[in-house]
């Protein structure tokens, strides 16, 4: 940014200046030291606004065409080696670092997939500051127009002619500076109103940009009044800032000037476009996650209130934990993205079972966590019938929400509440046992040594054993136990990112050949589940069975559970405490008498049993007993 005023100040001594070699105008001029000339004859006849726009300037006052007063132009009025040509010098270097070091910080918000680091939504006042805060930049912005502008005005032979030491390549040289610098500032520009979450924030940046741009004005204000020395002082006095150049032909710098033109608009126009980009894509969610791993705590409603397919009316004992799982974009909510629960078999959409969703309702002010079959009294008819929220926040991003949870368990409590996003880098989130896709989805060994999401979880064992002498074995396609001898038998099924195992011996039950024991991974704790009549089942129903499998619409915590574990994240059942629910009623907790089934706590129940042929693992298999 530059100032072109004429200076009438004081001459200083030029002893070796280059304008002691400045001759006399060849043309004769005008009181302003404008070129005269006539109006020719193809002008007479035209109108004002077309001679204006497409002829010379006759008929109105030009502004005088000078050398800016500002540090750039020392690095070519001065010479190479003087104290002046590296003050200019500096303060070039000082004005790009600076603006390619706030350049560097913008670009550094950036993540994979949002590389520029652009917030997910804006308000609309924000939004409206962000168009106004591009036009307001491009009038800012002056150091392109002022390099096109010299170079039009100041044509080599005008320059050698009035200061023949002067070196051309030296004045492109620093044209070239102001058009680059330009350029960062721009660019610098895009950033800070695209990232911008706060009107303010868009014009305090801006401003602290612009003050940048404006170091070299000010250098050169201070070394003029002898701040920084009398050799500077002389370099920035000389007549060379107030000598008028004469304006060239219109011809000649009629390219020039349609280059100008097009480019300042064409600067607008993209910026424009960029951020009308920006703003679809806000608008569209696309800058959210697009899948959430979220994990409840292991809060229990004893009596969830429930609406069955055929419309009656139920109750239910729902563990928040039976809803942990993948939870993907799809669609908004007041301006917002949906979340929708995924199955958990494949972490891809139920095709029948009714998902929970997690999305913003504007009426609490929250991000809450619903399901639309679940209500909190049969009476609730509220607008969004909530079954936990979080603190009241203006947050766009449901990762960036902070503070307590609030669930609903027969009345308020406070919650457990985690939701990361379920996308990877690096092979590190991998756990270094897979590989990050490009898809930012982690790919396990095919040797099924890790499985799991992120490829958190080993190999399990093939068979377990308890301490009551009972054996449970993997299960694998179309109901068999895994023989590593059978290679068409290579694959387990797997719920809620673990494997299911089956009762094979051991206990004392009579138990008819049809049904089947289950040790089934149910979110955050394991239940033995009894299921009656499942070997009648056909291979269809079994696959739809394990595609659809929720463990509360199942109701995996039924009178046919007949034992459940502590809370675990760990792979299997290996070293974790069980519990033999040995009775139920209202003077027990939500989950019965839970009677230890090893002493002392914390030495767990089960040891692995066998721990070599163990199958691959493979979560999109379909389950089967």
């Amino acid at each position: 940014m530059t100032e072109s005023i004429h200076h009438s100040g004081e001459d200083a001594p030029t002893p070796t200046s280059v304008d002691s070699e400045m001759p006399q105008p060849q043309s004769p001029t005008d009181a302003n030291g404008l070129t005269s000339r006539g109006p020719r004859r193809a002008d007479v006849d035209m109108p004002d606004s077309s001679r204006l726009d497409l002829k010379d300037d006759d008929g109105y006052e030009e502004e005088p065409i000078l050398i800016p007063q500002s540090s750039h132009s020392l690095l070519f009025t001065e010479e190479v080696c003087s104290l002046s040509f590296a003050f200019g010098l500096g303060i070039m270097v000082l004005s790009f670092l600076s603006l390619i070091l706030a350049l560097l910080n913008n670009l550094g918000k950036g993540e994979p997939g949002n590389l520029l680091g652009i917030p997910v939504q804006v308000d609309s006042s924000v939004r409206g500051a962000q168009y106004l805060a591009i036009i307001i930049g491009m009038l800012l912005e002056e150091e392109i127009p002022q390099s096109f502008y010299l170079l039009r005005m100041i044509p080599k032979h005008s320059l050698k002619q009035r200061f023949s030491r002067m070196k051309y390549w030296q004045f492109v040289l620093s044209a070239t500076i102001r058009l680059m610098m330009g350029y960062i500032f721009i660019s610098n520009m895009f950033l800070v109103i695209a990232q911008a979450s706060g009107v303010l924030d868009i014009f305090y940046d801006m401003l602290a940009l612009q003050f940048i741009q404006m170091l070299d004005d000010i250098a050169f204000r201070l070394a003029k009044i002898d701040v920084f020395g009398k050799r500077l002082k002389i370099a920035t006095s000389r007549k060379c800032f107030s000598v008028v150049f004469e304006r060239p032909s219109f011809r000649s710098r009629k390219p020039i000037n349609i280059l100008l033109k097009s480019l300042y608009f064409v600067n607008l126009i993209g910026l424009l476009s960029g951020l009308i980009v920006v703003s679809v894509k806000q608008i569209k969610g696309e800058f959210h996650c697009d899948s959430l791993f979220i994990t409840f705590g292991d809060d229990i409603w004893e009596d969830s209130i429930i609406k069955l397919p055929n419309g009656t009316i139920s109750t239910r004992v729902l563990l928040y934990s039976y809803f942990n799982g993948v939870y993907t974009r799809n669609g908004t909510h007041d301006g917002l993205p949906i979340y929708t629960e995924q199955n958990k078999l494949s972490s891809t959409r139920f095709e029948r079972t009714i998902p929970a969703e997690i999305m913003y309702c504007k009426s609490e002010g929250s991000w809450v966590f619903l399901h639309q079959n679940i209500r909190k009294s049969k009476s609730d008819n509220d607008e969004c019938p909530w079954l936990l929220r979080s603190i009241e926040t203006t947050e766009y991003n449901i990762l960036d929400v902070g503070g307590d949870w609030s669930l609903w368990a027969g009345r308020f409590k406070g919650g457990s509440f985690s939701a990361v996003c379920d996308s990877c880098t690096s092979d590190a989130q991998c756990n270094y046992h897979g590989t990050c896709s490009p898809t930012g989805k982690c790919e396990c060994p095919e040797n099924g040594n890790y499985f799991g999401n992120y490829c958190e979880h080993k190999k399990p064992c093939p068979t377990i054993r308890g301490d009551w002498g009972d054996t449970w074995e993997l299960r694998t396609l179309n109901g068999e136990t895994w023989d590593p001898r059978n290679d068409t038998l290579d694959s387990i099924f797997i719920a809620y990112d673990r494997p299911i195992y089956r009762y094979s011996t051991g206990f004392k039950m009579d138990m008819p050949e049809n049904d089947a024991v289950m040790l089934v991974y149910t979110g955050s704790r394991w239940f033995g589940m009894y299921f009656e009549g499942i070997h009648n089942r056909t291979i269809e129903w079994r696959s739809n069975y394990s595609y659809e499998f929720h463990a509360f619409w199942e109701n995996a915590f039924s009178q046919l559970t007949r034992f459940v574990s502590d809370p675990t994240t760990e792979s299997t059942p290996v070293a974790v405490d069980m519990f033999e629910i040995t009775d139920r009623g209202d003077h027990y907790g939500p989950m019965g008498e839970l009677t230890p089934m090893r002493v002392p706590r914390g030495s767990g129940y089960f040891q692995c049993y066998e721990r070599e042929n163990t199958p691959t693992l493979s979560s999109s298999t379909e389950l089967s007993f």
